[in-house]
């Protein structure tokens, strides 16, 4: 590997690890604030609360416009470039999705709670409280906080900010455990935690900003819609739609869980998930750092550097594939008691999940390289089907084992993905290389 490669690698691991250690701060304090949240109002009534909070990030994730990734790819270029109007001018673009996304959100999460509470089996005195917390959804609309700090390569602030909410929410948690409030104050401190978040995000964004000296351009110029964003309004839905597929088929099995089974029942289900995102995390915190350097790459024409930085990462993702195992089959047990004092089918549907988040983390640095190589259709159809196929099959299999059902379903949605993305990817390199091949005859 070459120098450029080092680079290029070195600095995708440096801002890899500092998400990590945002998650891994987020990782500690949650498995801090869970068991007092649950001594203090109950495995059901945390159950229920899990089940609104799912509900409310199934609503965020159907209506959110990824603008992050739109300002990466279409703010790369003008920002390497000098050229800061256009690169601001991508900014208010961003930042108009955001707002769009979090109106329509909040109309379609306050709709489906008066349409579908009944449904999902909510207590009547759960449903204002749930109906206030849907602000959460507006809230987390900072997508070009989020773009603009990834681009200037400042990681670090998002997770100063990230950090310190998480530390008060546990806090908080300890407060009410204490003084033994109600299901009520633990919804509002998680709606008042999704408020630290955005305020932090947006000084993250203008912090980092004003270390570049980026002035603001006039307000004209803002409003001139620049070449560089045709087709941005294509990237974006096409890119979110994708993420909205994938979000949807993580998060519904809990939903299913709790309208077919019960609360307990879900909760267990959410918290063996919450673990196996915890175990996993050190590699998915990768995936957003891939896209920045990636499409910095792309812009540049070095596509073999690409090629052998996910090579690398393929090498580093199965070494800590073997470590998670391991990890999962000797502690995921003992967490999971610990957190909710509960094991059961938990210990089985634990290890079940940990095999297919691996599936997942293998394929973790190939979806970005067909994002950023025009093949976000291709990645887009593929969930469609994948959904379509998969989604009979979870109903099937939750009402027939329940969350082990569930868990069993995501293990064969996410080994059909790992085989598409291997698939798609070697056509795209063998397609590069062979253009690259013709330009030089």
């Amino acid at each position: 590997m070459n120098n450029q490669e080092q680079k290029s690698l070195h600095r995708i691991i440096k801002n890899a690890m500092t998400l990590l250690l945002e998650k891994g701060i987020y990782a500690v304090c949650s498995f801090i604030y869970i068991p007092y949240t649950v001594h203090a109002i109950g495995l059901s009534s945390f159950g229920y609360m899990l089940l609104v909070i799912t509900y409310i990030g199934i609503i965020g994730d159907i209506t959110n416009l990824v603008s992050w990734k739109t300002v990466l790819h279409y703010g790369t270029a003008p920002f390497h470039n000098g050229n800061r109007h256009q690169f601001y001018q991508v900014l208010r673009f961003a930042a108009q999705l955001d707002l769009l996304s979090a109106i329509a959100g909040y109309a379609v999460g306050i709709l489906g709670i008066m349409l579908f509470s009944s449904y999902f089996d909510w207590p009547d005195e759960i449903i204002p409280v749930a109906e206030i917390c849907m602000l959460a959804v507006v809230l987390d609309r900072t997508g070009w906080c989020v773009g603009a700090t990834r681009l200037l390569d400042k990681f670090k602030y998002l997770t100063v900010g990230n950090g310190i909410t998480a530390v008060v929410r546990t806090l908080g948690c300890m407060i009410g455990d204490y003084c033994h409030f109600g299901l009520d104050y633990f919804m509002y401190l998680w709606l008042a935690s999704a408020g630290m978040v955005f305020l932090g995000d947006v000084t993250a964004a203008v912090y980092a900003l004003r270390q570049h000296s980026m002035k603001r351009p006039s307000w004209r110029e803002m409003f001139h819609t620049p070449e560089i964003l045709n087709g941005a309004w294509h990237f974006t839905l096409m890119t979110s739609i994708n993420q909205v597929l994938l979000s949807v088929a993580r998060k519904l099995p809990t939903l299913l869980i709790g309208s077919h089974i019960g609360p307990s029942e879900a909760a267990i289900f959410k918290v063996s998930t919450q673990i196996t995102d915890g175990i996993v995390r050190p590699a998915r915190a990768l995936t957003p750092s891939l896209y920045p350097e990636f499409v910095h790459l792309r812009e540049k024409g070095r596509l073999d550097e690409i090629r052998a930085v996910i090579r690398k990462i393929l090498i580093y993702a199965t070494i800590f594939s073997s470590l998670v195992i391991f990890i999962s089959v000797e502690f995921g047990g003992f967490l999971l008691h610990a957190l909710i004092g509960t094991d059961g089918d938990g210990s089985h549907i634990l290890s079940i999940l940990v095999c297919g988040s691996l599936m997942s983390i293998l394929s973790m640095p190939l979806e970005p390289f067909m994002v950023i190589t025009g093949k976000l259709g291709s990645v887009l159809r593929f969930r469609l089907l994948s959904i379509v196929i998969s989604l009979p099959i979870l109903v099937s299999f939750v009402y027939l084992f329940g969350g082990i059902g569930a868990a069993l379903t995501f293990v064969m949605t996410s080994a059909a993905t790992l085989l598409f993305f291997a698939i798609q990817t070697r056509k795209a390199f063998m397609i590069t290389k062979a253009l690259d091949q013709g330009i030089r005859h």
